[in-house]
């Protein structure tokens, strides 16, 4: 098999690895897939942008245009690629991508850590809390 890669795994949340690296060995089976990844660091602002010229920069490299996959965020940040390099991209697979990016706990959770005089941890912990007492009451009505 080529060692270009003619599909592209997007990932940015670490925390589906578990979910993506089943689907990336099956797919590897048939077609030359790489996985491209990237980590922000826990307090880093939730934002595309340094992603997005990682990606770029990375796709520049390569001599013809790939099969994006993407899976939630890293869907987010396959579309917007697409959108913008459409010479760069093959086609685009988007997995699970919710309708308003804005809209999700890591917004909250940065609209917290900048307001509130909290470390990361004591803030986690509301959002869970919150979140569980939520979620019982929510299974105690149906």
């Amino acid at each position: 098999m080529s060692s270009v890669p003619n599909a592209l795994w997007l990932s940015v949340s670490p925390i589906l690895q578990r979910f993506n690296r089943p689907l990336i060995s099956q797919l590897s089976q048939d077609h030359a897939v790489a996985l491209w990844e990237y980590n922000q660091t826990p307090d880093e602002p939730i934002t595309l942008d340094v992603a997005f010229v990682l990606l770029h920069d990375y796709l520049k490299q390569l001599k013809q245009p790939v099969h994006l996959i993407g899976h939630s965020t890293s869907a987010w940040l396959g579309m917007i690629y697409a959108q913008r390099h459409p010479e760069r991209v093959k086609s685009l697979t988007l997995l699970s991508v919710g309708a308003n990016l804005a809209v999700d706990w890591q917004t909250h959770y940065y609209a917290m850590f900048k307001t509130l005089p909290c470390d990361r941890h004591t803030i986690l912990s509301q959002m869970v809390s919150r979140f569980l007492v939520v979620n019982v009451l929510l299974k105690t009505n149906y």
